[in-house]
C-alpha cells in the first residue's frame, strides 16, 4: 500500500486556522454591530436633549402678583391696585361707560432709560389678549426713567361678564419681547368688587 506523502507545513498550518477564523469574523461583526447600535442610541439621546434651536431667543418671564415687584431686563414694576367698575374716567373730559378694569402701578427702567417706554401693557384672559385702552389720560406708553418710578393707571375695556376667573397682566418696555423680559402679573378677578364709576390715578411720580 502506498502512503501518500504528508502535506506541507504551510498547508497544514493553514488547514489547523480555518477552523477558529470563523468564530473570530463572528466576535468581530458582532462587535461591530454593538457599537454602532451604542452610537445610534448615543446620538438619539444627544437629540431627545438637546435644545431647540429657538432656545436662546425665548421671552424672559418674571411673574408676580399685586403689591410685589418684579424686574425683568430693562423694566421694573409693581401693581399697587386694581379696580373694576361700570364706568372709567380721567378726571378730565374723558368718560366712557361699559366693563372696564382700571390697574395702577408703578414703573422704572432699570439699565437705560434712552428712548424706554412702556410699550407693552396686555391683560390675558380667558384665552383672549386686551390692549390697555389709548383713550383718555392713561400710563400707557409711559417714559421709563432709570431707578425712578412713575406712577399712573391704565384701563382695559372688557365684555359684558367678563370680570371673572383669573388674568394676567403682562407690561414690557418692546413691542418685540423674543429675547427680552417680560413682568407678568396674576389677577383674581372674582375678588374684584365692581364700582360704578372707576377714576384713573394722574401719572406722577411714585411714593
Amino acid at each position: 500500500m502506498t502512503i501518500p506523502p504528508p502535506p506541507p507545513p504551510a498547508t497544514a498550518a493553514r488547514s489547523a486556522l480555518v477552523p477558529a477564523a470563523a468564530p473570530r469574523r463572528r466576535l468581530r461583526t458582532a462587535g461591530t454591530w454593538a457599537l454602532s447600535a451604542a452610537l445610534v442610541v448615543a446620538t438619539w439621546g444627544l437629540t431627545q436633549v438637546q435644545k431647540p434651536e429657538d432656545a436662546p431667543y425665548e421671552t424672559f418671564v418674571s411673574a408676580t402678583i399685586v403689591g410685589e415687584t418684579a424686574t425683568a431686563r430693562n423694566l421694573s414694576v409693581t401693581v399697587t391696585r386694581i379696580r373694576a367698575g361700570r364706568a372709567v374716567s380721567d378726571g378730565g373730559r374723558w368718560h366712557a361707560e361699559g366693563t372696564w378694569l382700571v390697574v395702577d402701578f408703578d414703573a422704572a427702567a432699570v439699565q437705560d432709560q434712552f428712548g424706554a417706554l412702556l410699550q407693552v401693557t396686555n391683560l390675558r384672559l380667558g384665552g383672549r389678549t386686551y390692549s390697555a385702552t389709548e383713550r383718555g389720560e392713561t400710563a400707557a406708553d409711559m417714559v421709563l426713567i432709570t431707578g425712578v418710578p412713575r406712577h399712573g393707571s391704565i384701563a382695559f375695556e372688557l365684555p359684558e361678564g367678563a370680570l371673572k376667573g383669573t388674568a394676567t397682566l403682562e407690561f414690557a418696555p418692546t413691542y418685540t419681547t423674543v429675547a427680552d423680559g417680560v413682568v407678568e402679573v396674576t389677577v383674581d378677578l372674582d375678588s374684584l368688587p365692581l364700582q360704578n364709576e372707576v377714576e384713573l390715578d394722574p401719572e406722577r411720580w411714585a411714593r
